[in-house]
């Protein structure tokens, strides 16, 4: 069948397409996927879950809902101003993991190609159908939501406004959307922050005072503050019922992230980071090649014909240099009013680099294509398609996993989604602890060697979790579970710190594993020998049985029964806490 030669496709709709065809892997595949946890997977998909499955979504703050760390109130979860509550509620799990990833990549196109055609058509001649590709493959972080994707919208918007644009519905319903899809801890109050310290220069400096641009940015912090407010309330209002773990928040005690400078500012340069996005090293690479042609070339020419490029360029080493000495102890250490600001992870603002990043070589692979140099064209079309390539093939969870791994027969093998959470096998253990406890179901679980998350997913009560928001008291309980198996808090004992000065994972942490909690049944077999653990403290909790993904030898620890299932990451040897007086 031949096509008309006057039929026209929408390069927009191509480019929409196009990303489908990128994570088609993820249609196709199913539940048979690979997701990494990535503070992903481990927190965030049972905590919807969770919240869904309670029933408790408009429910008060001080609503109990069961299912990880005993009994977390409804305030510790996410707002029902949330997209992602919504996303999660609509669908089963699995799809709303699937469809928030979708979701994600496709408004990032938009976002781009929105950029692009807005703000660049004087200085990109190029496809923008295309380019928008390198910033909607990009491997954002999910549970951020459109935090990161939605960032060149953003630009546009303001840049306009403080040019003189009247506020218009259109902006109303953006910075709204934007609010409700994307999380003020993770992104929201670094871009308020930006967009306030860009209308003060423009105040200060250039004596310019944009009524639009202020009320835009009033109503995105006010937006903020509604879509969240069962955070603000019950982590700042209701503390004769609810203190939050974080009032004893120390990131910087948790010293083992915090003094390696020169690692962390490469990493966010060549590689980029989880809580963010990661990226190609040929990225960065690419580009530092490019500034040294030019200045190689032009001289000091260089600066006047491409201040925007070399300014972009200088600015992103300005800021990964200001995130990487935020996190380095030796130099925090100095400065009291930065150490005493411990409770938040206030250099996170280099996620800004990497939209400025990707437009920069954008706009490098523009000015090759047409630079009419000998093979100029020909590397701007290697470049593109070697850092797309590397999206897909090494930056793609699923396609590394699934088809490079093992062709090269390289790497550890990682479970798929149906794999990491188990759900067969977890209804075998359901059915095995009902009729063990006799149909009793007021009993909880402890997690060891995998994460307590695959237990509250699967319906368990846990005793243990991850969450950014849970009770202090039950974190000093839980301490005094693990007291003796944590040891003593000298600056080299990183599992001490990781527990007390950070806290987040409130889990059964053993100096065997330390916090590794992927103990997979294809990995090397291990073998803890008498955790240190206060059993009786830890039965006090309700905790009746302990789920290992390894063998754990404790006379107070009575193995009942190894679960083993084809379609399952795990062999879960399921023990029984008893204490020495039930022995008898």
């Amino acid at each position: 069948m031949n096509l008309p030669k006057n039929l026209k496709i929408n390069p927009l709709l191509l480019g929409i397409l196009m990303v489908l065809l990128f994570y088609s892997p993820y249609l196709w595949l199913g539940q048979d996927s690979v997701w990494y946890a990535n503070d992903y997977l481990e927190l965030v998909v049972h905590w919807y879950k969770l919240l869904i499955d309670s029933g408790s979504m408009f429910h008060p703050n001080d609503t109990g809902i069961a299912g990880m760390l005993g009994i977390l109130p409804r305030g510790s979860y996410a707002s029902e101003f949330s997209l992602m509550t919504w996303i999660f509620y609509s669908l089963d799990t699995f799809h709303a993991v699937l469809f928030n990833k979708l979701l994600i990549h496709l408004i990032a196109y938009l976002a781009a190609y929105y950029f692009l055609i807005s703000l660049t058509k004087d200085i990109i001649r190029g496809p923008v159908y295309l380019y928008a590709l390198f910033w909607a493959c990009s491997p954002f972080w999910p549970e951020a939501g459109i935090g990161l994707a939605f960032v060149p919208v953003l630009f546009v918007m303001f840049y306009k406004l403080a040019q003189g644009e009247i506020l218009r519905l259109s902006h109303i319903f953006l910075l709204i959307f934007y609010c409700f899809y994307s999380s003020v801890h993770l992104n929201g109050i670094f871009v308020l922050a930006v967009i306030g310290l860009v209308g003060s220069y423009d105040l200060m400096i250039r004596k310019h005072f944009r009524t639009s641009y202020w009320l835009a940015l009033t109503l995105l912090f006010i937006a903020y503050l509604g879509s969240n407010y069962r955070l603000f309330d019950i982590y700042y209002f209701q503390r004769d019922w609810f203190v939050p773990h974080r009032v004893e928040f120390d990131i910087y005690s948790f010293g083992r992230y915090h003094d390696a400078f020169w690692s962390k500012l490469i990493q966010i340069l060549f590689m980029g980071q989880v809580h963010a996005m990661y990226i190609s090293p040929l990225v960065y690479v690419s580009l530092m090649g490019y500034m040294m042609y030019l200045l190689r070339q032009e001289g000091r020419q260089a600066w006047k014909r491409h201040r925007l490029m070399i300014g972009l360029f200088l600015g992103i080493h300005v800021v990964a240099l200001l995130a990487a000495l935020f996190t380095y102890l030796p130099l925090v250490e100095r400065i009291s009013l930065v150490l005493k600001i411990n409770q938040f992870s206030f250099e996170r603002f280099y996620f800004l680099i990497y939209p400025c990043m990707l437009f920069l070589f954008v706009l490098m692979l523009d000015q090759l294509s047409h630079l009419g140099k000998k093979y100029s064209k020909q590397v701007a079309y290697v470049l593109g398609i070697s850092v797309l390539s590397y999206n897909f093939f090494i930056l793609d969870d699923n396609v590394k996993n699934q088809l490079i791994k093992p062709m090269l027969v390289i790497g550890e093998k990682y479970p798929t989604y149906r794999q990491f959470f188990a759900e067969e096998q977890f209804a075998e253990i359901k059915a095995f602890l009902v009729e063990d406890r006799a149909g009793e179901v007021k009993y909880r679980v402890g997690s060891i060697g995998m994460h307590p998350a695959i237990a509250s997913y699967n319906g368990l009560q846990a005793i243990d979790g991850y969450t950014s928001n849970y009770p202090l008291a039950y974190k000093h309980f839980l301490y005094e579970v693990l007291e003796q198996e944590l040891g003593l808090p000298d600056k080299e004992n990183w599992l001490y710190w990781h527990f007390q000065g950070w806290g987040n994972k409130a889990y059964l942490f053993n100096h065997t594993l330390g916090d590794d909690f992927m103990r997979f049944k294809w990995r090397e077999s291990l073998e803890i020998k008498d955790p240190k653990y206060n059993f009786e403290k830890l039965q006090s909790l309700g905790c009746k049985y302990i789920l290992s993904a390894v063998p754990v030898i404790h006379p107070q620890l009575n193995l009942k029964k190894v679960f083993t299932h084809t379609n399952s990451a795990w062999d879960v040897h399921v023990y029984e806490v008893v204490l020495f007086k039930e022995q008898i």
